[in-house]
């Protein structure tokens, strides 16, 4: 892939839509939603439950009748395709090597140690560092079943005390190699000699699902180090700072680059491609009692001032809105002339009803542009990488249904 080329559509993409995805509905409203086209609004109005699921869910236009949405879907669709990270085979492994380990992670685990082993056949490592690695699942496969020297690190050394009984707990395999705990904080680590035992420039350095800037200091880390290749997922975008976790290479700094607020950040982290429909009604569910309550904070303030209200069980939103909504204003101690009726009227009203729908039509438009703003990040950091004189790819590797954040970064020296 030629990464400024693909940065660059990006942002001639993203750069027209910019007051939609850089903004959150609730932030302003109603001027947020002039950013919204009332074409595309009304087209998505005329859509079944079940259509808007399969538009928001699965970028479906089959059923929209405006040929400029069908077209920018599309167009997102094609930004955002990538191919996979291709590997030989699959293991299969005894159920003791997976045991109270989610389905999820078994994924993410089987394919990424296919992956490495392929990569260590064609390029020999001294040895794996898989940095954040918690109780050591996936560093005990790769030892132990793949037989490929591994160290993983982790701040938290209750956890390793555990990875280490559970890896002592099982038959060793034929062939299994050493598995190394090291209990380190990666993000403040000062003893340098450390640092180069674990960072060696033989070594692949691995970060699956590294949080938020943690990605970037795993990229700094490798090249810094000078280790041999590196493998990164990353993940929780919304944990970064927009004004120094973003637009790092010098390629995105000296061109037209995209600032990206929170409310960005936090739509690129998004994971709702495999939600069913039931999981899709409650997030409607959701959406409609939370813009309610919304109205009904503007109201009191006199005006647009949103406050964060946190998340509720789902049985509450199953429930009357009136009594979800009075819990919320209580818990935030506001003084108001709503009771119960009053909450439950608001609710009903055919106005409100009227604008929260094109407010949830608006997220669903809002939410097609995660996808895109999680590629500008990613080329972002690839083209660091490529600035520092490394070989790089970024391909798929796991199923979205079950891992959304499934775009790799392998670098490795020209």
């Amino acid at each position: 892939m030629n990464y400024k080329d693909h940065f660059n559509r990006l942002t001639e993409f993203l750069t027209p839509h910019e007051p939609l995805w850089n903004r959150e509905i609730l932030e302003n409203y109603p001027q947020t939603m002039d950013a919204y086209n009332s074409s595309w609004l009304e087209d998505l109005a005329q859509l079944s439950k079940e259509d808007l699921w399969k538009f928001d869910c699965f970028a479906s236009t089959e059923k929209l009748q405006s040929d400029s949405l069908a077209q920018m879907m599309s167009s997102l669709s094609e930004l955002t395709k990538l191919d996979f990270f291709t590997y030989s085979s699959e293991r299969q492994f005894p159920d003791w090597a997976f045991r109270k380990v989610k389905e999820k992670k078994r994924h993410e685990i089987t394919r990424i140690t296919a992956l490495i082993n392929d990569i260590q056949d064609s390029s020999h490592h001294g040895h794996t560092t898989d940095i954040g690695g918690g109780v050591g699942h996936l560093a005990r496969v790769l030892a132990h079943y793949y037989g490929i020297k591994t160290k993983t690190i982790d701040i938290n050394k209750d956890f390793q005390v555990t990875g280490e009984k559970r890896a002592k707990s099982f038959p060793l395999p034929e062939g299994a190699n050493e598995l190394e705990f090291i209990n380190m904080n990666f993000l403040g680590e000062s003893n340098a000699k450390k640092m180069k035992s674990v960072f060696t420039e033989d070594s692949l350095t691995l970060g699956l699902h590294t949080c938020g800037r943690l990605s970037n200091a795993v990229i700094e880390t490798h090249i810094k180090m000078k280790t041999k290749s590196l493998l990164n997922f990353g993940c929780c975008y919304l944990k970064m700072d927009p004004e120094s976790d973003t637009n790092l290479s010098n390629y995105s700094k000296e061109n037209k680059n995209l600032y990206l607020s929170n409310w960005a950040l936090t739509l690129a982290s998004r994971g709702y491609a495999s939600m069913d429909f039931k999981q899709y009604l409650l997030k409607e569910r959701v959406k409609s009692y939370r813009f309610t309550l919304q109205l009904i904070l503007d109201d009191i303030f006199g005006g647009p001032n949103f406050i964060s209200v946190g998340d509720s069980h789902a049985r509450e939103y199953w429930g009357e809105f009136s009594e979800y909504a009075f819990r919320k204003l209580s818990s935030l101690k506001l003084e108001h002339d709503y009771d119960i009726k009053k909450l439950q009227d608001f609710y009903e009203s055919p106005e409100t009803q009227k604008k929260v729908k094109y407010m949830y039509l608006g997220n669903i438009l809002r939410w097609q542009f995660g996808r895109a703003l999680e590629h500008y990040i990613l080329t972002d950091r690839c083209l660091v990488l490529e600035e520092a004189g490394l070989k790089v790819q970024m391909k798929e590797l796991f199923d979205e249904s079950l891992s959304p954040r499934n775009i790799g970064i392998f670098s490795t020296l020209s």
